[in-house]
């Protein structure tokens, strides 16, 4: 493991957008969703995912580095937007701010992005929901690398979506997940480490069941998602391709955004995933302290249910997560893995920008 300064993997990872045309503003919008990820132990989606973001976003020209994100309809309530082809993370981010002013005016609100990119993870977005007092949602669907239940080609993204909700405590409530049983970055990792992954996550482009992650990349894969390889699979069976299903429809189809199988690695240049948010002013329902308070007992309820043997402590979905991120402020410093340290390597050879310094 490597420890460095959050400061300077900030910096590291804006410089490097800015080195490849990002505005300021936008890199700073990618780099907290990328270090957000990071601090909360999931490092598939944080400066490892930058590399991917460089190699195949910039460098391929599959996303447009400076998108002029524009508003095309405008209603009291909902609102739908052109993402211009760029950072899913620039866009998302534009579109939860329209959402939670529009909620905190007519007590809930809906928005949609189309023409847009990748948006790394949703959890930054509802976060912003929660900080303002209201109850968040994020989705995205992404280009198709997980297989409907029984198939066995690419014809789903794993399709991200994220809630959060306020609390007294100051530790939100926050539910981030992916459709698919492991989030296709994570078997990035295990290919680059070398790796098997657990059965049941993935299967070859024959659908026969594998352990072997380069038999989901694809052949010469080069460490990164290529053309021809397997499928990730949906996280509880039906289940998942149900829920994939319901962001495609809300991402896809109602934005007019590119959907389901017209979303491939081959053609993201021109076929664009969207977005889909809404958020819930609860002070239309209750006071907001009443909510806080509400959500806090629910939690300690659930904490405090009885635990199997082994088990120390029951964790409210999202918990894991926040106090690593806590605990890595209050030192100021965040631990990265080898192969995180290795990807922004490569990225400082072909960028000239320093990594930061391994403390």
């Amino acid at each position: 493991m490597y420890e460095i300064l959050i400061s300077e993997a900030e910096q590291f990872s804006t410089s490097v957008l800015q080195h490849y045309g990002v505005p300021p503003d936008h890199a700073k919008i990618i780099t907290e969703v990328i270090i957000d990820s990071e601090l909360r132990g999931y490092d598939d989606h944080g400066l490892l995912f930058l590399q991917i973001v460089v190699q195949w976003g910039f460098i391929q020209g599959m996303i447009n580095p400076a998108p002029d994100v524009k508003l095309i309809r405008d209603n009291p309530s909902t609102a739908l937007l052109d993402g211009d082809g760029g950072s899913g993370a620039v866009a998302a981010k534009k579109a939860m701010q329209i959402c939670i002013e529009k909620a905190k005016k007519t007590g809930i609100a809906a928005v949609g992005v189309n023409n847009s990119g990748n948006i790394i993870a949703p959890a930054v977005f509802v976060l912003d929901a929660a900080a303002a007092g209201l109850i968040g949602y994020c989705s995205s669907n992404i280009q198709a690398l997980m297989a409907p239940e029984g198939g066995k080609s690419r014809s789903l993204g794993t399709n991200p979506i994220a809630y959060a909700a306020p609390s007294a405590t100051g530790i939100p409530f926050l539910f981030d997940m992916s459709c698919s049983t492991a989030a296709a970055a994570k078997i990035v990792v295990a290919a680059r480490q070398g790796s098997e992954v657990q059965p049941g996550l993935i299967q070859d482009r024959d659908g026969n069941p594998t352990t072997n992650p380069n038999d989901f990349m694809g052949l010469d894969n080069n460490g990164m998602f290529s053309d021809g390889g397997g499928t990730v699979l949906p996280t509880g069976g039906p289940k998942g391709y149900g829920m994939a299903m319901v962001v495609d429809t809300l991402c896809g189809v109602l934005t007019g955004a590119n959907f389901g199988a017209d979303l491939q690695l081959t053609n993201a240049k021109e076929s664009k995933p969207g977005h889909f948010m809404w958020v819930i002013d609860v002070e239309q329902f209750m006071d907001r302290e009443e909510f806080e308070a509400r959500m806090d007992a629910r939690a300690t309820g659930v904490k405090n249910s009885d635990r199997k043997p082994g088990v120390d402590e029951i964790l409210i979905p999202g918990e894991r997560g926040i106090r690593l991120k806590n605990e890595s402020i209050a030192r100021g410093t965040v631990r990265v893995s080898q192969e995180t340290w290795d990807a922004i390597g490569q990225l400082k050879d072909i960028s000239g920008v320093p990594l930061p310094r391994d403390l």
